[in-house]
């Protein structure tokens, strides 16, 4: 029976982790952050960015240029997601925690940048290692909540390479 029960665990444990894949975000050409992606997710990257896709999720990430802690980039979201999201205006803020650091959950409403239809977007503001990063859900009615679950599931992967 433990036998049985040892290739069970043993099994779960590699669906766990074939389920995910890692993708690193670079700046300037040096890895600066590393996440657990969903396996059937679709990655784009550019310098200082990465957009994870899936089904669920649409994450957009970019680091915060000339922030040293996250409260730092708080006034300055609206610019950092004007690529996807425009209008920005800020209506809560609190703080999290992402990688074992202090973090800002930045609520707002806006227009979306392709469209500009009215929605919400979600923005978590992180530290990890030197830089701090933008993560942005949005989407018109209520997507971006929709997709806060998913986001914060890739977030809690996030550390230094």
């Amino acid at each position: 029976m433990r036998i049985f029960l040892s290739a069970i665990l043993s099994f779960a444990l590699v669906a766990i982790a074939s389920a995910q894949e890692a993708v690193t975000l670079a700046i300037d050409g040096k890895p600066a952050l590393v996440l657990q992606a969903p396996a059937s997710a679709k990655t784009t990257f550019s310098n200082a960015f990465i957009n994870i896709k899936t089904a669920k999720l649409a994450l957009y990430i970019w680091a915060a240029p000339d922030a040293k802690v996250a409260g730092d980039a708080v006034p300055r979201v609206g610019e950092l997601i004007k690529s996807e999201f425009v209008k920005f205006k800020t209506t809560s803020v609190k703080d999290i925690s992402v990688a074992g650091a202090t973090a800002k959950d930045v609520i707002g409403s806006g227009n979306e940048a392709d469209d500009g239809d009215p929605g919400h977007a979600e923005v978590i503001l992180f530290e990890v290692g030197d830089h701090v990063f933008a993560a942005c859900v949005h989407g018109e009615f209520d997507d971006a909540f929709r997709e806060k679950e998913a986001m914060m599931a890739v977030l809690k992967t996030a550390h230094a390479p």
